[in-house]
């Protein structure tokens, strides 16, 4: 066991030091009631001390449980729960800081406190915190500060208790019950295809032939015309989509909760639930770190906005580690389950003009390839007063002929590449769907 002095225990430990030291040097009668009092000093610590070893045995059977959720929405308020066990038959009285995730703030409650645990018992602790951030966050030790009644002496104990929390982004629209098209979108309202098949929605009539479903036939334009007519319709065309998303550590960078990865992860989740109330086939790519990049396959299922969800709650990234867009294309290729014409979503503020040369790929396997980049000053000039917005948007004009640059060699591969900012990165996600829909899907 290691103890350590505070400055009033050391103070203590010389002052009787010194009146030890000058009793012995006086020769009078006051010389010994000098000694007395150090050594009545010198027994007052160290009976605080031996009190403070008495305690350490309950403290280090102390067993303290962590209990919280694991998956919350950004939107959402966690608790947490300590449970202090106390095996032992001394009470013990504890200083007791719980580190939750550095992404979280506290809303209510304390997660450092004073708490006693009596003997063979038990104590609980409990708060609530709240996200900043979407991603995966780590709780760290429970650190447990035990000090003597004098406060000469104190004793630490790091429990290393370790747990996960995941925080998915939180799709407004589609939490609300709306179609997200409405609240944001100039499509609104269902888009038809400019091919002709099977469907609902009546286009035209015209002559029977060979091959056409008897279910067709228009009966009343038969007897009039006395010919077989049947019914033209628009088909229904569901889309092909894949969504990439690169978590490189620019994306990450700025204030939490406001940056261009917590933006791009909220657009990426309403535009899954759209593509979803839509009946569209969409899958999911997330390149972030050194590891391989995490691929959902193409799918037309409810389960697969739950996929989404959960990729979604483990973006970690790491500002030393930036995940190569050109790996993430090719497992997005390989395992992406990608249709004859899939319209590709790419969401990376492709920081590197080189990140581009790894999208020729899709544009040779004629796919439609579109980069919804977020643009830094954009965002960065989002949050500032209308004076300080201008002087920013001066000292931008730089970065924006380097830009300038970037769409130019993305047009002259057959890429778009669109410049936005927080408010309309998922206007142009489903703009850009819906005029895929009327060229005629995938």
């Amino acid at each position: 066991m290691v103890f350590k002095r505070t400055p009033r225990g050391t103070t203590i430990l010389l002052l009787a030091s010194a009146l030890v030291t000058l009793g012995l040097v006086e020769i009078n009668g006051s010389g010994l009631a000098l000694v007395y009092a150090g050594v009545g000093l010198f027994l007052y610590y160290y009976t605080a001390r031996l009190v403070l070893q008495l305690q350490m045995v309950s403290v280090n059977r102390l067993e303290v449980l962590r209990e919280h959720s694991n998956r919350i929405s950004e939107i959402d308020t966690m608790n947490v729960s300590l449970t202090i066990k106390n095996s032992t038959f001394l009470g013990v009285s504890t200083e007791l800081l719980d580190s939750y995730p550095n992404y979280f703030k506290l809303k209510t409650g304390s997660n450092s406190v004073i708490v006693g645990v009596p003997g063979h018992g038990q104590s609980i602790l409990e708060y609530d915190v709240e996200p900043t951030s979407i991603g995966k966050n780590d709780f760290g030790k429970v650190h447990l500060t035990t000090r003597d009644l004098a406060g000469l002496l104190f004793y630490e104990r790091d429990i290393p208790l370790s747990s996960t929390v995941e925080v998915i982004p939180q799709a407004r629209e589609a939490v609300r019950g709306s179609l997200t098209a409405i609240a944001v979108s100039d499509y609104a309202g269902p888009q038809t295809s400019k091919k002709k098949g099977e469907g609902m929605e009546f286009t035209d009539i015209r002559e029977y032939t060979y091959g056409d479903p008897y279910k067709r036939i228009e009966w009343k334009s038969t007897a009039r015309t006395r010919q077989l007519m049947v019914r033209e319709l628009y088909a229904e065309t569901p889309l092909n989509v894949m969504i990439l998303l690169d978590a490189a550590p620019s994306m990450a960078y700025g204030e939490r909760g406001k940056t261009k990865l917590d933006y791009s992860a909220r657009a990426v989740v309403s535009l899954v639930a759209y593509l979803s109330r839509r009946g569209d086939f969409f899958g999911f790519t997330l390149v972030q770190g050194n590891g391989p990049a995490k691929v959902i396959p193409i799918a037309r299922a409810q389960l697969q906005i739950g996929r989404v969800f959960l990729e979604l709650g483990r973006l970690a990234p790491n500002p030393t580690n930036k995940g190569r867009l050109d790996q993430g294309v090719r497992r997005a290729v390989q395992l992406g389950r990608l249709k004859s014409r899939t319209l590709f979503f790419v969401v990376s503020d492709l920081e590197t003009r080189g990140d581009l040369a790894a999208l020729r790929q899709l544009v040779a396997m004629n796919h439609e390839v579109i980069i919804v980049s977020p643009y830094s000053p954009l965002f960065e000039a989002h949050h500032l007063k209308r004076l300080d917005r201008m002087i920013y948007s001066i000292n931008a004009s730089q970065q924006w002929k380097e830009r300038s640059k970037m769409v130019h060699e993305a047009s002259r591969l057959e890429i778009s590449l669109l410049n936005v900012g927080p408010k309309d990165l998922f206007p142009q996600l489903v703009a850009r769907v819906e005029e895929q829909r009327r060229r005629g899907g995938s």
